[in-house]
């Protein structure tokens, strides 16, 4: 039996989706008009069935049974999906792309992105999330973890980068991984294209 209410809907939308699933109320317009699932939603949110991240943005909540305690969706998911709605192109820049590769441990408060999209801070209640727009030239057509590890390059400098760095970065990519990074820097600053030749020959070497 279908269900017949809007707010039904939705519910069953939540149940079949993934853990910690990120929704905005336009993932919703196909399940009834536009009014009728902002007010699903604003119940639901009551209910506690859905959690409000910030205006606009919910998750499905998660309760980890390891931890004890609800888990929240990740700022990087956030991000994502914010990217997806306003269809830019994004990649973690500064120490967010180092937290991603593991080059840094620090507990971010703040996560930064170049994004093709136009310049942007989001509040997510403590912690931020901070969008520079690039020419898309930068990041359009290239794949996520090519574009990770060339806003990382970049974030450490030159005088960051030597043989225990290149190590790491060289250790999180597969085969496929290193033979798009080899395309996709050929675009990239004389520097930062030197340093991925030096990435990709250390691993040849092993």
């Amino acid at each position: 039996m279908k269900p017949d209410t809007i707010k039904q809907r939705i519910e069953e939308h939540i149940k079949h989706g993934h853990k910690n699933s990120i929704y905005m109320l336009t993932d919703f317009t196909d399940l009834g008009n536009y009014s009728g699932v902002k007010e699903a939603v604003s119940k639901l949110t009551a209910e506690g069935k859905l959690l409000r991240v910030k205006r606009g943005i919910y998750e499905s909540p998660y309760y980890s049974s390891f931890l004890q305690e609800e888990v929240e969706a990740s700022p990087l998911d956030v991000a994502k999906k914010i990217a997806r709605k306003n269809r830019w192109t994004i990649a973690p820049s500064g120490n967010t792309a180092l937290n991603a590769l593991g080059l840094s441990t620090q507990v971010p408060a703040e996560y930064h992105f170049v994004s093709s999209g136009t310049n942007k801070e989001v509040d997510l209640g403590g912690i931020k999330l901070y969008f520079k727009h690039v020419p898309p030239k930068e990041i359009a057509g290239i794949s996520a973890k090519s574009a990770l590890i060339i806003e990382a390059i970049k974030a450490l400098g030159r005088t960051g980068m030597d043989d225990s760095v290149r190590a790491k970065i060289a250790g999180v990519l597969s085969s496929t991984e290193k033979e798009r990074l080899a395309r996709e820097s050929k675009t990239s600053r004389v520097w930062v294209a030197e340093e991925i030749r030096k990435i990709l020959a250390a691993t040849c070497t092993k």
